[in-house]
């Protein structure tokens, strides 16, 4: 059962039939039930562990803000790209929708498990081939920049993340991605995490 309601959930090891039979007969003909399952406490962090948690995340989701409270089931998060501050390469274990928000379009470098490079224009300028967003596949290694076309200073763009998400931010390994893909050396050193 998912975490977020296995507080008010029966869960039946069973096919629905035989569920309903057991719920209607009011005993069991050999289905396994569990449930509600008390809510656990989720661990709390250190404010020396949040500080490193913080700097680690501002390294992938520059000047980002995550929306607690507007979707069931997701979080929106929104970016604040500029010159200074662009996402290094990383990836989550989910497919991630990528939407442009505000401000001047964001280059976004994409390199897919398979072998692939390609890039998106996330804007509003379909003269310019941008798009208003796009989905990247689970395992697709993505980091974003801001084209500074507008003269804004800034992008924004926006994410979700799913509630029950581990929030495992995965990072490729700078050498097999050189390997992989060395037409794209100067791309891969500016995005990748000195590890």
């Amino acid at each position: 059962m998912p975490d977020q309601i296995k507080d008010r959930s029966i869960g039946f090891s069973a096919a629905i039939g035989d569920a309903f039979r057991e719920l209607l007969a009011g005993r069991s003909f050999g289905a396994h039930t569990e449930g509600p399952v008390k809510k656990q406490p989720k661990p709390e962090l250190s404010p020396e562990e949040k500080a490193k948690q913080e700097a680690v995340m501002q390294k992938f989701y520059p000047n980002y803000m995550v929306d607690q409270s507007t979707r069931p089931g997701s979080y929106p998060m929104y970016l604040m790209i500029d010159k200074d501050h662009h996402s290094l390469l990383h990836t989550v274990q989910y497919g991630q929708s990528w939407m442009y928000s505000i401000g001047d379009a964001a280059l976004v470098h994409c390199f897919t498990q398979d072998g692939n490079y390609y890039q998106v224009r996330l804007g509003l300028d379909k003269s310019k081939n941008e798009v208003h967003g796009f989905y990247a596949d689970p395992g697709t290694f993505v980091a974003i920049e801001t084209t500074g076309n507008n003269g804004v200073g800034f992008s924004q763009v926006s994410t979700d993340i799913p509630v029950g998400g581990d929030g495992a931010i995965l990072v490729p390994r700078k050498d097999k991605l050189l390997q992989l893909f060395p037409n794209q050396r100067d791309i891969i050193e500016r995005f990748s995490v000195d590890q």
